[in-house]
């Protein structure tokens, strides 16, 4: 069994210290993203401090919005408060509260909630330490164990919260055979600590950086192996987002420059590329979503539509060496670029796109003329000086059509001859990997693009780093990255 913890979120309302609580459900939709593609749990623990004060007004509110994400998970997930989340009584009228035995895929787990002590310690109540023992009753399979104050070993840990009865605890825990602990509450976390079979897990809070979350993988045997995982990227890899969106774009969820400009950061990227739809400044929402701007071309811009001048301003108000503002554009069918050339001066950071095809045609026989169109397209839009092919594949997924693989060689040899790089691109769009390997063995660049519609997307470069592994890539990502 695979399983993820996410602890110490500490939603609120403004930073406080090292404690990121304005960004909060940024972080979780992230680590819930990464959960759901990447790490793929079969269970998912959330171990306490959900809020940064529970005792606020709004702080079922903000509770529900949270459940909202986690309501995401493609696992089932457990949670528990922390000594920040208010009222117990009140946590679990927006949460479902645990059982005192919860078994998941032939493991047992168990959810305290122990009791505040001084120097935000804790104390486990003798009826919960008999639970521990009952746990074992007529079960051969793993035990873990989920509190929210840390639980390790007095003498062999140099942090300053535990429980207070933690030698009787482990004893008992011990004797019935736990394979695991895992808690939060101390957000630097602490180094796992094995005492026989039973392995300690203290995880370091998501709120602050790295925004860290872990995975464990246990055996049927009970023996259990601990991951940590950051959110955000390090920083000495200097890498940069050269795609993503901004609140003008008609399919933004909740994009904003000024606060992307500041995510940048705090997710460890050395740079932005600001690349908003050169359609959507054009073209209307209608004219947009119905791809008349694909088939009639700039000439069929309305002059009522064009809100160019207000990106930009969003450039001449945020633009700098760190953050570069430029265009996503499509060629019309016709293969000319949706931009207007008056306009094209301002920017020299051009992905190039493709979000539709004249033809459309679903019989099996007829798929050569698509990839006719499909390999005109992309030709014609390489032409153009642009910077990189975003998610080339990405239109016969969005036409409900299999990405054919006859078309990963050609792509590459177009992507060589015009000196393009290739995008990797997990907004929606999981690159074939036999393209990617295409890619590499060409010697092609590559660039990595979040293509956020979503703050929590911002340079999350997980993804781009797995599919290139599975590609067979381990070197230095500087060697092929276009930077």
């Amino acid at each position: 069994m695979k399983i993820a913890l996410l602890t110490d979120i500490h939603d609120g309302e403004t930073a406080e210290g090292s404690r990121r609580c304005d960004i909060a459900h940024i972080l979780l939709d992230r680590a819930v993203r990464r959960l759901n593609e990447l790490e793929r749990p079969e269970i998912t623990l959330v171990l306490g401090d959900l809020l940064n004060d529970g005792d606020l007004p709004d702080a079922t509110e903000r509770l529900t919005a949270l459940k909202q994400i986690l309501d995401k998970l493609k696992s089932p997930y457990l949670v528990i408060p922390g000594n920040h989340d208010g009222d117990i009584n009140a946590f679990y009228k927006v949460f479902d509260r645990p059982k005192d035995i919860e078994e998941h895929g032939g493991v047992r787990f168990l959810s305290f909630l122990d009791e505040e002590q001084p120097q935000w310690c804790a104390k486990r109540s003798q009826q919960d330490i008999d639970r521990i023992k009952l746990a074992r009753q007529d079960f051969k399979g793993p035990i873990v164990s989920l509190q929210h104050v840390c639980l390790y070993p007095p003498e062999r840990a140099h942090a300053p919260y535990n429980l207070t009865n933690a030698p009787a605890v482990i004893r008992t825990m011990k004797e019935a055979g736990v394979s695991l602990s895992v808690s939060g509450h101390h957000h630097k976390g602490v180094e796992d600590i094995r005492e026989g079979n039973l392995l300690f897990v203290n995880a370091p809070a998501l709120c602050e950086s790295p925004f860290t979350y872990m995975t464990i993988d246990i055996d049927s045997q009970g023996r259990a192996e601990s991951r940590r995982h950051s959110l955000a990227m390090p920083k000495r890899l200097k890498l940069i987002d050269t795609h993503m969106h901004t609140q003008m774009a008609y399919c933004s969820e909740n994009m904003d420059v000024e606060k992307m400009v500041a995510l940048a950061g705090d997710f460890g990227l050395a740079g932005i590329c600001i690349t908003e739809h050169s359609g959507q400044l054009y073209f209307n929402r209608q004219a947009y979503g119905k791809k008349h701007c694909l088939q009639n071309g700039m000439e069929s811009a309305r002059a009522e539509d064009n809100r160019m001048t207000t990106y930009l301003a969003l450039k001449d108000r945020f633009g700098s060496e760190n953050v570069v503002f430029g265009l996503e554009a499509d060629c019309n069918y016709k293969g000319n670029l949706l931009i207007a050339p008056e306009d094209r001066k301002h920017f020299t950071h051009i992905v190039g796109a493709l979000h539709g095809l004249p033809r459309v045609l679903k019989e099996p026989e007829k798929a050569h003329l698509v990839y006719d169109d499909f390999l005109f397209m992309t030709e014609k839009t390489l032409q153009k000086n642009v910077v990189s092919l975003a998610h080339p594949f990405r239109v016969f997924r969005r036409s409900h059509l299999p990405i054919p693989e006859e078309l990963f060689l050609p792509v590459a040899k177009l992507l060589k001859q015009y000196d393009v790089a290739c995008e990797l691109n997990f907004h929606t769009n999981l690159p074939p990997v036999p393209f990617v390997k295409i890619c590499l063995d060409m010697g092609i660049k590559f660039t990595f693009a979040s293509d956020s519609h979503n703050l929590s997307e911002l340079g999350d470069f997980a993804y781009h780093i797995d599919v290139l592994q599975q590609a067979g890539f381990d070197g230095d990502l500087r060697d092929i990255l276009l930077m």
